[in-house]
């Protein structure tokens, strides 16, 4: 979202003679204030909206600065994105806008491998290792995709070297139980389509889903991020430009 002032502002500012470049000077100033304003009220509403949003997400907007010489501020999503260039921006697009939901990195991986069907996703199921902030481990996640041999050509040293036979022995010094995984890609009695762990049992063995295959959501806009952004910063910028402007002539050499 671009903060600037209007046409009619600029025009006037030209009129403004002795003390146009104070007006321009407190002006960018105000822009920059209500910039930051906006950066400010998106984050709080996004910890209001969300259920146990990343640190990440949370501080993921980010405001460019206006000048003298160019009255706008601009406020969006950081462009770098975080370790896989993946932008907030693209997180947050279907909750800001509406619409499907896109792929995350590993579904892609897991569909490419041809492991998740077309047209699905990817929720957590019962035996799936859930972090603090509500999301699926990365660790099991890696695990997963490493059992399936998903990775691209780059990633192939992060596949089991042994098969995942480490997996399938019993922990002796832990007492953790091996497993083994293996994928449903129809429902099968009462499983769902989706990724499970097999247990081996002195009786038998037991499954547990670990994640499950859904339908691609369709989300319905939950975040006004334009609009909060909006209102915060024409707010800001009426309540600053004022008091900036006055100190500004008030300090002028």
């Amino acid at each position: 979202m671009k903060i600037s002032v209007t046409s009619n502002f600029q025009r006037a500012l030209a009129h403004l003679g002795k003390i146009e470049k104070q007006a321009r000077f407190a002006a960018a100033r105000a822009l920059n204030a209500a910039a930051y304003k906006a950066a400010q009220e998106t984050g709080k509403e996004m910890a209001k909206v969300f259920d146990r949003p990343t640190p990440w997400v949370l501080k993921s907007v980010r405001y460019t600065k206006a000048t003298t010489a160019k009255l706008q501020a601009k406020v969006d999503f950081d462009a770098w994105g975080n370790k896989q260039s993946v932008t907030a921006g693209h997180v947050l697009r279907a909750q800001i806008a509406g619409g499907r939901r896109k792929l995350k990195r590993h579904e892609v991986a897991l569909q490419r491998a041809g492991i998740l069907p077309a047209g699905h996703a990817i929720v957590p199921g019962a035996g799936a290792q859930i972090d603090r902030h509500g999301n699926m481990s990365a660790g099991q996640i890696v695990q997963i995709m490493s059992w399936f041999k998903s990775f691209g050509e780059q990633g192939y040293s992060a596949n089991m070297r042994d098969g995942g036979r480490r997996l399938g022995r019993d922990n002796k010094r832990t007492g953790a139980r091996g497993f083994a995984y293996f994928v449903l890609k129809k429902k099968h009695g009462k499983l769902p389509p989706g990724v499970y762990q097999r247990f081996k049992l002195g009786f038998g063995s037991a499954v547990r889903p670990v994640m499950i295959f859904v339908r691609i959501p369709e989300y319905r806009r939950r975040l006004d991020f334009y609009g909060v952004a909006e209102r915060a910063a024409v707010a800001e910028f009426k309540a600053q430009f004022p008091k900036m402007l006055s100190e500004a002539l008030r300090t002028a050499r």
